[in-house]
Order: structure tokens, then sequence, then C-alpha cells
């Protein structure tokens, strides 16, 4: 496993520098800078962090819990927010907790292991893209929730061209295959709801109380991160009818298909039915039944059974049975 890293983006103005650092109480080298963006890749450094940030142990060991809650927590003189961000594995989803806090000029992330989806802000930071440099840590903050939120909508939007793919093949030839194909979809969007559900609460919480920690011309775009918040889980609802459709569809396909299956097998039947009947007839070899001596009662029997066989499918097809 790589070992932790940290890395800091310290910016004003009209500077930003980004380095590699080695030990953590390096970044307070920063602290100049408008804006120190400190990330560590990896579950580490969580003692230094408590030394030199004076962060209650409350907030430390909610990062060390796997299986915690997005939260927030509002404490004297610092943020703290736990969330998740999604990303696609074989066969499905897995989540991965990222922490962060906000104390005066600085802005901490910590996350299980490298790679996550602040690579845009990352890239904005450095090419002075954007309002970053012009704005404080609050505004990071901000940027750093809606990257989250964002990163959802590619993964939504996988499952819908999924569930379109499975719609068609449903319509082609439903097999077992797809049922559980939709069940696998079924499952990650449920899964989705569950991660991103407790966001509701968590923004909600952050615009109500969390006005202190962001600047004033920050403080709008509270109200856009739980906006954005209800269009996903939107989607999400959208998705989840969506999928409980698809297997509705299935179900009616394959009652479809049975019914077309029984339709043919009970004209066939009923076909043989007046033939069985003739055949069973002329087998009860009785002595006295004229046509059994007749030179030609065998062909006209053939012929007589033909002739009732094509008038019935004739009759069925105009009726429209079949």
């Amino acid at each position: 496993m790589e070992a932790p890293r940290i890395t800091v983006f310290a910016y004003s103005e009209g500077k930003f520098e980004e380095r590699r650092i080695k030990a953590l109480k390096e970044a307070l080298e920063f602290k100049s800078y408008s804006v120190v963006w400190i990330n560590i890749d990896g579950i580490a450094y969580l003692d230094e962090l408590k030394e030199l940030f004076d962060f209650h142990d409350s907030s430390i060991k909610a990062i060390l819990r796997s299986k915690s809650r997005a939260r927030m927590s509002l404490l004297e003189d610092y943020l703290f927010l736990l969330l998740h961000q999604l990303y696609e594995i074989k066969g499905g989803l897995k989540k991965e907790g990222v922490a962060i806090f906000l104390k005066d000029n600085f802005v901490i992330t910590l996350q299980e292991r490298p790679g996550d989806v602040f690579n845009s802000i990352r890239e904005a930071i450095r090419k002075g893209e954007g309002l970053f440099r012009e704005k404080g840590a609050s505004y990071l903050v901000f940027a750093l929730l809606d990257a989250i939120i964002e990163n959802y909508v590619p993964i939504l939007e996988k499952i819908s061209s999924q569930m379109e793919e499975v719609e068609s093949r449903i319509l082609k030839n439903g097999d077992k295959e797809i049922l559980h194909r939709i069940h696998g979809i079924r499952r990650r969007i449920l899964f989705i709801r569950r991660t991103i559900f407790p966001l509701l609460e968590v923004f909600r919480k952050l615009q109500l109380e969390g006005g202190r920690f962001f600047d004033e011309d920050t403080r709008g775009y509270l109200e856009e991160l739980h906006s954005h918040v209800m269009e996903v889980l939107d989607i999400i609802e959208s998705q989840r009818d969506m999928a409980n459709g698809l297997v509705e569809i299935y179900y009616s396909t394959l009652s479809m298909r049975i019914n077309d299956i029984m339709r043919i097998l009970t004209v066939v039947s009923t076909i043989f039915i007046p033939l069985t009947f003739i055949t069973g007839v002329y087998g009860m070899n009785f002595r006295h039944m004229p046509e059994l001596g007749w030179r030609y009662g065998y062909p006209a029997a053939l012929f007589v059974m033909l002739m009732i066989a094509f008038g019935m499918l004739y009759y069925f097809k105009r009726k429209g049975w079949i």
C-alpha cells in the first residue's frame, strides 16, 4: 500500500505555491497566504492534526470509523465535515470517506487512498482560473463539497444508459440474465441513494448554523449545495422508478411470450382433436366397417384429415388467433 502523502496548495490573489511536504508542521510555513489547502492521501497524521490545529477527539474518531454516516460538526473555532465520494469498481460501486476541516485560512482534506474528484479544482487554482484566488478558504470548501456531489452525476448517467440498453434487450429477448442485471442496477441506485441522502441534513444544518465559518459573499452558495443534492436525489428517484418499471416490463414480456406459446400449443391441440377422432374410429377395426375394404379408403382418410387441418388453420387465421 502506498505511503500517506501530504500536498499543500497555498494561494493568494497574486501568488500561488504547490509543494509536497514530509511533515505536517511544515504546512504552517504557508500561513501568510490567504488560503492554505492541505490534502492528505491516506488516513494518517491524525495525532499531528489534533496537536497542531487543536481538533476535538470526536472529529478524529469519526474519521476512523469506516462506516460513519455523512456528518457535520460546528466546533468553537473550526468546521468539520465527513462525506463520501463514490467510484466504480468491477461489478459495482464503492464509497470512500472524505474528511474536510475548515479553520481560519486552513482547509484540510483527508481521504482513504490517492485519487479523488478534486483534480478540476487543483487545475483551476494552478492556472488562476475561476474565483479561487479572489475568495477565501470558505469558497474552497464550497467547491470541494460541490465537486463531491457533481461526481454522482456521471455515475447516474452511466446507470441510465445501462437501463436503456437493458430495456432494449428485454424487448428483444428477455432471459434470466437480464433480470439479474436489472437487480444489480437497482442495488447500485439504492447504494447511491443511501450514500447521498444524509447530505440533505448536513447541508441544511450547514446553511442554518454554519454561516459564521463562511465569508459573506460565499454564504449564498450554501443554498446551492442543498439544491444540488436535491437535484441528484430527483435523478435517483426517477431512475429507481425506471428500474422498477424494467422489472414490470420483463415480467410483462415474459407473460406475453408464454401466452404466445400457449396459443400455438392450443391451436395445434385443437387441430389434432378431429384428426384423433377419425384415426380413433378407424382404429377400432370392426369387421363390417365398409371403408376398411375400400381400395381408396386410406388415401381418402388422409385427404379428409389434411383438409380438416388446413380448413381449421384458415379459420383461425381469419379470426386473428394466429
